[in-house]
């Protein structure tokens, strides 16, 4: 599919989530299907502008994941600037600006969902973004801050701009991720009003979601976030109930643990191949990215609860090698 200038596979994204989509895991997705379009977590302007070098590891081997998308969060002129500076050395195909992340830092910094209150701030930031990156560029957003009264401004802003597509997820700033606080029928108008392609993102848990999300909104893409933890294989499954009609559903088992456990601890280890710039070793960075993905991946099953707590409190690889390799 053709996504403003760029041709995807599909039209499936992995959205951008901190401590989530690290690149292990969107390594780990690919394996199980295609992904039109994988995110990097947001990046902090201000801190690639003043500590460029912590944000090294989050950036190794991107070329090898094309097509992948880079977020960029912040709203001081020159610190955007100078990130994009950094940035052109490597090979991505996207360059998407946060004006959507609910958290109290982001708040607090007036950065990230704080921009859909100062909407002249986040023309700015657009408009800079275009001017200096070789990229395309794209926004993320929600349907407002504290409701969805300034729509058609937004939507007029999005015109003028000169992105290549909108990613937006149906809740304001306000309403975070509460299941009743999703807002269908506001991407749809927003999507009326621009002239570029849109993306519909939030609740979007398998094919019957998606479906629907697509049927209400005529979005062009979905990105799909929360649901993939610990179920890589949703972007299989979506895709196969959209195009065939197949319709397949989450059922973790003790078996299926322990393959994602094996393929994951793969893909670990293919990123840490000769990778250098960590702020601690490669031992602890994989017990931690192993650990909080098995947590995800024995949701749906028996004793989980049980099994979490225990997962949670390990203190080493070992102790946690121990308890998957003991599920039967």
């Amino acid at each position: 599919m053709k996504l403003g200038t760029l041709f995807l596979e599909n039209n499936l994204i992995l959205a951008p989530m901190l401590q989530v989509s690290t690149a292990p895991f969107r390594l780990f997705c690919r394996k199980f299907g295609n992904i039109g379009l994988v995110s990097v977590p947001m990046l902090y302007t201000k801190r690639i502008e003043t500590h460029s070098r912590t944000v090294l590891r989050f950036l190794h081997k991107i070329e090898e994941e094309r097509p992948v998308s880079v977020q960029l969060i912040g709203s001081d002129l020159d610190a955007l600037k100078s990130s994009i500076d950094f940035l052109e050395s490597y090979s991505f195909d996207v360059l998407d600006i946060n004006a959507g992340c609910p958290s109290r830092r982001a708040i607090k910094a007036k950065e990230g969902g704080y921009l859909l209150k100062n909407l002249d701030e986040l023309e700015t930031l657009l408009k800079t973004s275009i001017k200096y990156s070789s990229r395309p560029v794209s926004l993320k957003m929600r349907t407002g801050f504290n409701n969805t009264n300034n729509i058609e401004r937004i939507a007029d802003i999005v015109n003028r701009s000169g992105i290549d597509f909108l990613t937006i997820h149906g809740r304001t700033v306000k309403g975070r991720y509460l299941d009743s606080t999703l807002d269908l029928n506001t991407i749809k108008k927003i999507k009326s009003l621009v002239k570029i392609p849109v993306v519909g993102n939030g609740n979007i848990e398998g094919g019957l979601t998606a479906e629907k999300f697509l049927e209400i909104t005529n979005v062009d893409a979905l990105m799909v976030g929360r649901a993939s933890m610990g179920n890589p294989e949703i972007f299989q499954q979506i895709n196969q109930y959209l195009t065939k009609g197949i319709e397949s559903n989450l059922e973790n088992s003790f078996f299926k643990v322990r393959k994602y456990f094996k393929l994951y601890e793969e893909c670990v280890d293919e990123y840490l191949d000769d990778i250098i710039d960590m702020p601690f070793s490669h031992e602890k960075f994989k017990f931690m990215e192993l650990r909080r993905n098995a947590i995800w991946f024995i949701k749906n099953i028996q004793d989980s609860i049980s099994l979490r707590t225990q997962i949670s409190k390990t203190k080493s690889l070992e102790e946690l090698h121990q308890i998957i390799n003991s599920l039967n």
